[in-house]
């Protein structure tokens, strides 16, 4: 799971359509914006149907990620951040969902999204996905898309009994009661037919976890290109003359032009496009 609290260099793979923001254009661009504390720099704009990365956790396991919009009709919108501290001793701000506003000419307010709350571990491609379970957690991410045909297999890893439960007409193969799954055991599922499965998982006294599996038709992976990246998000501390750069989404109608952008974390900027 992507820490909030961390930066994490990420692979990010984006759509060969990608094209630039309508904003990228306005001389805002590059431009230094002056807070009270911060000094605040939009470095880039860009757009895409669909946002793929890979984190390398410290035990240098490779993982796949991917971020659609929520709905048709939308796209995704990434803007990059330089944030400098120019005055104070010590800044402390969070890059959040009300770190950041922007304003359309026609349309409503649009926040980042939380990158936690919308990521989909990402198993395309893969004939075989797998869910570790210790115990009562449910390791790695709330979410997790495969492709039709794909065995997505829950496995146990822990030292004490842990359990699935799809609910009543999910998966009939599996049943609406929880299934018990022993340490070092485990319970897999084809999934051969497209669409979204919620389920839970857990054991022990621990509420069961909210879960996931988005399953996609066969041809969904497409060719894309690679980019490094960083991702703006969490709580930081920034010394006096230090700087932190990377990048917040959005979730915007297609095509939409934003009008300026309210920067709300631990100052008050406005920047207008």
């Amino acid at each position: 799971m992507i820490s909030k609290r961390s930066f994490f260099w990420l692979l990010l793979v984006l759509t060969p359509f990608l094209i630039a923001a309508c904003s990228s254009t306005s001389s805002a661009l590059g431009q230094n914006h002056l807070g009270r504390i911060l000094n605040l720099t939009v470095l880039e704009m860009d757009r895409t149907d669909e946002l793929r990365y890979s984190t390398i956790d410290p035990s240098d396991v490779i993982r796949k990620w991917r971020i659609q919009p929520s709905a048709e009709g939308l796209e995704l919108l990434l803007i990059r951040f330089k944030v400098e501290n120019h005055i104070a001793v010590k800044a402390v701000f969070v890059a959040d969902q009300r770190a950041v506003i922007l304003r359309g000419f026609v349309q409503n307010d649009y926040r980042p999204l939380s990158i936690n709350d919308t990521v989909y571990l990402d198993w395309r491609g893969q004939a075989d996905a797998t869910v570790t379970l210790v115990g009562s957690e449910c390791l790695g991410d709330a979410r997790l898309v495969v492709n039709a045909g794909t065995n997505v297999r829950w496995t146990n890893d822990g030292d004490t009994g842990s359990v699935i439960q799809f609910g009543p007409g999910v998966l009939p193969e599996l049943g609406a009661d929880p299934v018990q799954i022993a340490p070092g055991g485990s319970v897999s599922h084809h999934f051969g037919q497209p669409g979204t499965f919620d389920y839970q998982c857990g054991g022990g006294d621990e509420p069961l976890e909210p879960k996931q599996v988005l399953v996609e038709d066969a041809d969904s992976v497409r060719g894309k290109g690679e980019n490094n990246i960083l991702f703006l998000d969490g709580p930081f501390v920034l010394l006096k003359g230090f700087q932190i750069d990377g990048w917040m989404v959005f979730e915007v109608p297609i095509g939409t032009k934003i009008r300026d952008l309210r920067w709300r974390a631990g100052d008050s900027i406005t920047i207008r496009f």
